[in-house]
């Protein structure tokens, strides 16, 4: 492969690398004080700030199509609650209970936009869904589910309908603007849910509240900007395999920095949804062609 033609390959993987290892400011500005969504309220809004700035200084214009923002805005919904899911649940759990937006997406595939339902469909469908039970430790009743369970297949769901939304047409939408949207978006859900909560910063935590702008600078902005420009470059099949890098970067990184419990359950429940997030690259394995145009998630 060419070097232009990995560039885009690199750079999604360590985007999706740096999503996986997002719980880890979150719950850090948790411990400081900026408890509950009031961290991820702080990133999101600088990163949105940072990407206002940005197109003021270049004089780009904010062009976006009603798709396009409507589908910004539910990436951003996704990004809302899922920073919020790491406060209140589980690292492992949210991550990969979020990761069912694979399943999620070949859902709304099939149902909205008459894209053939083929066996790899079947195969993620199944898989997410038996992995989910398997890490949600083999109960169905609700009463072993959180509010962050609960948020992050919500998340799940708001990413994948975002995510069609956006990327039906490739190359429609600039990232900077797009990213602008999802921030904002993401920004205000954590005000929604700081408002339900009454948690709200007080004067002595300027300070925190100034990094937390900061680091949606430094570390946010890339990475969604990443995110929604890799996945106008790179063929579908591709960019699923390596958005997988989050749910490693995620599992690996919680799994030595937290006290979670990480037993045989959850490790065969993350392998069959590692499985079906995979299901995309595996036409390309029995030689199969894949269609560039179908099964973006």
């Amino acid at each position: 492969m060419a070097a232009a033609g990995l560039r885009p390959v690199i750079l999604a993987f360590l985007a999706a690398a740096l999503w996986g290892l997002w719980w880890i400011p979150i719950r850090w500005f948790d411990a400081l004080g900026l408890t509950g969504a009031s961290g991820g309220a702080a990133m999101n809004a600088g990163a949105f700030l940072s990407c206002l700035l940005w197109m003021l200084i270049r004089r780009e214009p904010f062009f976006l199509g009603p798709k396009a923002v409507l589908g910004a805005a539910c990436v951003g919904v996704a990004i809302g609650t899922y920073s919020v899911a790491l406060n209140y649940g589980d690292v492992v759990r949210v991550i990969l209970l979020f990761y069912l937006a694979p399943a999620w997406s070949k859902l709304i595939e099939w149902r909205f936009l008459n894209m053939p339902w083929r066996w790899t469909s079947t195969l993620a469908l199944i898989a997410a869904l038996s992995g989910a039970f398997l890490v949600l430790g083999g109960d169905i009743a609700t009463t072993g589910v959180t509010v962050g369970d609960g948020l992050a297949v919500m998340s799940g769901i708001a990413w994948s309908v975002g995510a069609t939304l956006i990327f039906i047409n490739p190359g429609s939408a600039r990232p900077i603007p797009l990213s602008a949207v999802s921030a904002l978006t993401a920004a205000l859900i954590a005000l929604l849910f700081m408002t339900i909560e009454g948690d709200w910063p007080n004067g002595g935590q300027g300070v925190l509240i100034a990094g937390g702008l900061g680091l949606g600078l430094l570390y946010v902005v890339p990475i969604l900007a990443l995110t929604l420009w890799s996945a106008q470059v790179l063929r579908p099949a591709t960019l699923t395999f390596l958005l997988t890098a989050e749910i490693l970067a995620g599992v690996i990184s919680s799994a030595i920095l937290l006290d979670e419990p990480f037993g045989p359950l959850r490790v065969a429940g993350a392998a069959l949804i590692v499985l079906g997030a995979l299901s995309e690259i595996l036409p390309s394995l029995f030689g199969q062609k894949v269609d560039p145009g179908q099964g973006r998630t």
